[in-house]
């Protein structure tokens, strides 16, 4: 029995001998490297050394660079390669490799040996501020121009008078920052201090003096209502009147008309008065100026104003209106001498001149058109129904509808306006029909083959002498009042045409 033991004691001893000395042969094996069991940022570090280990972790690293984000939606992306960015783990490594006890491997056992440690992050300060400086947001003020352009809306307005910049060693300071902290976006617009105002009207002054003359002169409203309508005249309607570079020459060439309301006259610094010639203007932003800066309207422009809405509300538009079925109600200006505007211009345009000369703190108005004092107000749908000629001598066009429906077209020769011949204006009736007949007046005898007996001794019929019809003729060489029309169309138009047709006469 004793043998038994004591035989059991040496094995004990032996194995415990041979298990002691295997632990610390473990040990002795870890005492250049890292012991069993340790992890840093997913890197098994056992027997490693802290250059292998920080070898490993750089060679994992995924950060790839960031994306800087402008107030515009600007974007710019700075790699890790664009400024030498390096990231190391030596000190982070060495912290643990310092701490570490070979002997104590079987302790580490029970132990969470997993690390987690953020690398020391190196990186060109100078190659990022110039990555920054190269994008197109990083603009220099010298760079940028302070000038007086045109909208659409609010007229002539002065352009870059304030400029929001951005700070170049501010945006540069906050993406390093992010950097170091391997962060993916830096938004610089929601970070203050990256963008600066300038005021760039001190180094612009003649444009800041002439933008401020604009602004007083286009503080002006004037609502022209028309029916159910309204046109405005504003900031653009006026803009539109100021002299400019490109049409200087031609205003020079401009004599006073009384055909042409305006003409020949300008609007300067609240006065009426004569274009300053070529040596006594000054030209900024392709604006001409008198010789104290101040803009010049042109009145010829002005009117162009109101030539626009006589084009618009005339009483051909009218009948638009009416064969599309959106109106009853025709309105004609009586006067046969060529004028069949139904809006008295004259007066709207002194109206409107006055207002811009007196000036004054408030340029706002409200108003009805003033409608000519010569006019003719039709009820179409009672007087002309839905078969009927028009014939619109502002265009020299005749039109023949049936049933609502354009049957013909064609262009006509209507009275001499010039020498007071002018076709009578007004609504009437084909009151005869003849062919094969003479025309008759004091100084001529012209046959015609055609007739439509229209108001008195006016009718429509063929004029075989004339080549041309439409355009201007009429205006100098027009009819002794007959609307003349092609051989061929009014041989169509009198088979057509019954005797009590309608007939509408409008300039």
């Amino acid at each position: 029995m004793k043998k038994v033991l004591k035989g059991s004691a040496i094995a004990f001893g032996i194995i415990l001998f041979l298990t002691i000395a295997f632990y610390f042969l473990i040990g002795f094996y870890y005492m250049d490297g890292f012991p069993c069991f340790t992890w840093i940022n997913g890197v098994y570090c056992t027997g490693k050394s802290v250059a292998e280990v920080n070898s490993e972790l750089v060679g994992q690293d995924e950060y790839s660079g960031i994306a800087v984000l402008g107030r515009d939606d600007e974007k710019l992306f700075v790699s890790a390669s664009d400024v030498d960015m390096k990231t190391d783990y030596t000190e982070a490594v060495r912290s643990v490799y310092q701490t570490r006890n070979p002997f104590l491997w079987g302790v580490y056992l029970f132990e969470d040996r997993n690390y987690r440690y953020d690398p020391v992050v190196t990186l060109s300060r100078d190659k990022l501020k110039d990555k920054i400086s190269e994008w197109y947001v990083a603009l220099d003020p010298e760079d940028v121009e302070c000038r007086i352009v045109k909208t659409d809306d609010s007229g002539y307005v002065l352009e870059n008078a304030f400029i929001t910049v951005p700070d170049t060693d501010r945006i540069t300071d906050l993406v390093f920052d992010r950097m170091i902290s391997r962060e993916s976006v830096a938004d610089i617009s929601l970070n203050d201090g990256c963008y600066r105002d300038i005021d760039l009207r001190g180094r612009y002054k003649d444009e800041t003096e002439l933008a401020g003359r604009l602004d007083r002169i286009q503080d002006i409203t004037v609502a022209y209502k028309i029916g159910d309508d309204e046109i405005v005249f504003d900031a653009g309607s006026i803009s539109d009147t100021l002299l400019t570079a490109d049409d200087y020459e031609l205003a020079l060439e401009e004599k006073v008309s009384n055909k042409v309301l305006g003409a020949g006259r300008f609007i300067i610094g609240g006065a009426e008065s004569q274009l300053p010639a070529k040596d006594s203007i000054r030209i900024i932003n392709n604006i001409v100026t008198d010789a104290e800066g101040n803009p010049i309207i042109s009145e010829k422009k002005l009117y162009a104003f109101f030539e626009d809405i006589v084009e618009k509300y005339d009483t051909r538009n009218l009948m638009d209106m009416y064969q599309k079925g959106a109106a009853d109600t025709i309105i004609i200006n009586k006067n046969s001498r060529g004028n069949g505007s139904i809006i008295d211009v004259s007066k709207e345009f002194d109206y409107l001149k006055n207002m811009i000369i007196e000036g004054g703190e408030s340029l706002r108005d409200s108003r009805e058109i003033t409608i000519a004092d010569n006019i003719i107000t039709v009820d179409a749908s009672e007087e002309l129904g839905k078969t009927y000629i028009e014939i619109d001598m502002g265009d020299q066009q005749l039109y023949y509808y049936v049933d609502g429906d354009l049957d013909m077209s064609f262009p006509v020769v209507t009275g001499n306006v010039n020498r007071g011949r002018g076709t009578p204006v007004g609504v009437y009736k084909v009151y005869n029909k003849r062919y094969h007949t003479y025309l008759r007046g004091a100084d001529y005898v012209s046959y015609v083959n055609y007739w439509l007996g229209v108001h008195k001794g006016v009718g429509i019929h063929d004029a075989t002498w004339r080549d041309k019809f439409g355009g201007e003729i009429y205006r100098s060489g027009g009819s002794h009042g007959c609307i003349n029309c092609p051989l061929d169309q009014a041989a169509e138009l009198w088979e057509k045409v019954e005797v009590d047709t309608p007939v509408i006469l409008y300039y």
